[in-house]
């Protein structure tokens, strides 16, 4: 009998790519494990980062999201800046994150 890992722990932990949207995200976040993005470029650079850094095909992640592959590669490469939030939600769902938007009030930093 060997003693080994059960597959689940065998499973390659997917690390989130660390910069600074994601750094803004997490300190914004008031649970473990989410992100809140104040700003929709630092969402946008994420999702791009997650997408780069996974390794699944562009043309599989498009399939999954119900897009071309070339926009997931353009989303990727940066030439996308402001793509439809389902290109978004598409592409994180593809990837195994769920995306929620809660209604809330918007602080603006201002007091009084």
């Amino acid at each position: 009998m060997t003693m080994g890992r059960s597959s689940r722990e065998m499973r390659r932990v997917r690390r989130v790519v660390e910069d600074a949207a994601t750094t803004r995200g997490r300190d914004a976040s008031d649970t473990s494990g989410e992100f809140h993005f104040g700003d929709t470029s630092d969402y946008v650079k994420f999702t791009a980062g997650l997408l780069r850094q996974s390794s699944l095909k562009y043309s599989a992640v498009a399939k999954a999201g119900s897009m071309s592959p070339t926009t997931c590669s353009n989303l990727a490469s940066g030439k996308t800046h402001y793509p439809r939030f389902s290109t978004m939600t598409g592409i994180l769902g593809a990837l195994g994150y769920e995306t929620v938007i809660r209604a809330g009030g918007v602080t603006t930093g201002r007091k009084g």
